[in-house]
Order: structure tokens, then C-alpha cells, then sequence
């Protein structure tokens, strides 16, 4: 039988610090403390999809071993806006924008975790009460330098495509939320590595404990090429019908299949690797059974 550690560590793309993880996880386990995971949302659009999915699987793992599951609702750094992947700086989202978002997200969440026990936070109701003073200490933990060696800012530095210096906030806010709620482990996509680093070093710069990092891979779209987004329109969100469902994994490109069945599946893995071999000879029986599984996931 799998032990615990392994079936978290399965699927897992990215463990940061390595070396002192398993080590962390098994004296939580042995003591019969709770760690504290920390999962956070900006509220950019009212529809979580199956990339969201990707990551709350994992989640809804560490909460069936009776760890602590905390969801930051990032009211106030959506109005920022991650820069994550954008070329160029998004415009600011207005209060009213965030607010009608998030009213939507703990009953998404509840198809996939028990609500009833995660606790969530509101990160505008830290964020509004720190002062002048208390917003200087929190960038003096981080340089400039560090900020612009993330991969997307130091790509649109080459191109000569400006940056906001607003931008440069994101990360030590997002960081910040870590610190707030005393994170053990953030989890989320690879491309959240950046930021999850800087919630550590903001973690250690106040003297409390660094949080350990998860990164789940990235579930690309219905396009088949990049990173499912609502933006992009090639997400099959998590509340979705199930003819939905089936209509767009019907459109899904074969390319992306067994990544869909290894990110997203629910089933034994001996049944993975035999739906795999199928996609050759009959992709679009392969398809339905993939969407079938994912709509009564949902269900």
C-alpha cells in the first residue's frame, strides 16, 4: 500500500526544499500536527476550470490525511493582477470586478474539497490595515534585482516592453500571505514557483518558519498548446454540464490526451496506462471515457 508521503509526493512536479520535505511531512504526521496548506486564488474571472482542478486534487489529498486547508481570496492583489505569463501589463481590476468573482468560489470548491473544513481568507483584510511604514518593510525584505530575474519580467526586458512598478508588488503581497497565515506548504501551478519562493524569503526575513513549495504541472488547454485560461477561452470549467464537457473534450487535440489522463483522470493507474494505449487505435472512445470521468468527478 502507498504510504501517506508517496501518494502526496505522486503527480508532483516541483519540491522545494527537496531535501527536507518528507522529513517535515512524517513528523507532522507522527506528532499528529496539521499543516497548514495554503492555496490562493485571484479573483480575475468567476470560473475555476480543470487547471484549478489539477492543483485542488492535490489539495483535497493533504486534507483526507486531516492537514489544514487554507484559501487565500486574493481580493486585494487581483487588483493588481498577477503577472504571470503576460507580455504586457494587464489593466487593474475594479472592486466591484472582484467582488462579483469570488462570490462564486467556495461553491466550485465544494465539488472538489469539504468546504466545511478549509478556512478561508480574505487578503484585503490584512492588506487594508498595514501602514506606510509596514508596506516599506515589506519590500525592504526583497531587491529589485531578485524581482527582475523572474522569467517574465526579465523576457519583456529584452523585448524593451515596459513594466508598471506596480507589477514589482505582486509577488512580495502574494509572498506576504504566507507570512500572514503562517503557511507550512503553498501549493500551486509551476508557474507560481516565482512566487511561492518569494513567500519563503519573506517567511525567513520575519523570522518565522519558511513554508515548503508544491508546483502541480500545467494542464494546457483545448487548443492543445497553451496553459488552460479563461482569457484564452480553451478552458471546460468546473462547473460545467456534462454535454459541455463532452463537446469540448470531443475537441481536445490527441497530442494533449495522455496529459489529460495522467493530470486529470481519476482512475487506478494500471487502467491510465491501458486508456493510454488506446488513444492510437480510437482517440475518440478515448475522449469520451475522459470526459465522462471528469464530469462525474464534478458531479
Amino acid at each position: 500500500m502507498q504510504s501517506d508521503y508517496q501518494k502526496i509526493i505522486n503527480g508532483v512536479d516541483i519540491i522545494l526544499p527537496e531535501e527536507t520535505f518528507e522529513k517535515r511531512f512524517i513528523k507532522a504526521t507522527e506528532d499528529n500536527v496539521p499543516l497548514k496548506v495554503k492555496l490562493g486564488f485571484d479573483p480575475t474571472s468567476p470560473d475555476l476550470h480543470l487547471g484549478h482542478f489539477v492543483v485542488l486534487k492535490k489539495l483535497r489529498e493533504f486534507q483526507e490525511l486531516g492537514h489544514e486547508i487554507h484559501i487565500i481570496i486574493g481580493s486585494f492583489t487581483a487588483m493588481i493582477g498577477d503577472p504571470t505569463g503576460k507580455n504586457v501589463t494587464r489593466p487593474p481590476l475594479s472592486k466591484e470586478d472582484v467582488l462579483e468573482n469570488s462570490t462564486t468560489y467556495i461553491d466550485q470548491l465544494s465539488r472538489v474539497l469539504d468546504v466545511s473544513k478549509i478556512t478561508v481568507h480574505n487578503n484585503g483584510e490584512w492588506f487594508k490595515e498595514m501602514s506606510s511604514l509596514d508596506i516599506q518593510d515589506l519590500f525592504a525584505s526583497y531587491t529589485v534585482n531578485k524581482l527582475l530575474t523572474r522569467d517574465d519580467f526579465s523576457k519583456r526586458i529584452k523585448r524593451g516592453v515596459d513594466i508598471a512598478a506596480h507589477e514589482l508588488m505582486y509577488p512580495l503581497l502574494q509572498g506576504y500571505d504566507s507570512f500572514q497565515i503562517k503557511s507550512d506548504i503553498e501549493i500551486g501551478g509551476t508557474d507560481q514557483l516565482f512566487n511561492m519562493q518569494v513567500g519563503r524569503r519573506i517567511q525567513e526575513s520575519k523570522g518565522a518558519r519558511a513554508q515548503h513549495i508544491i508546483c502541480m504541472p500545467i494542464l494546457r488547454g483545448l487548443d492543445g498548446v497553451k496553459k488552460m485560461s479563461k482569457s484564452l477561452n480553451n478552458y471546460i470549467g468546473l462547473t460545467e454540464t456534462t454535454d459541455s464537457i463532452l463537446e469540448k473534450i470531443m475537441s481536445l487535440p490527441e497530442n494533449v490526451l495522455s496529459e489529460y489522463i495522467t493530470l486529470i483522470v481519476d482512475m487506478h493507474q494500471d487502467e491510465k496506462v491501458q486508456l493510454e494505449l488506446l488513444i492510437s487505435s480510437d482517440s475518440g472512445e478515448v475522449r469520451k471515457i475522459i470526459a465522462d470521468n471528469i464530469a462525474k468527478q464534478l458531479s
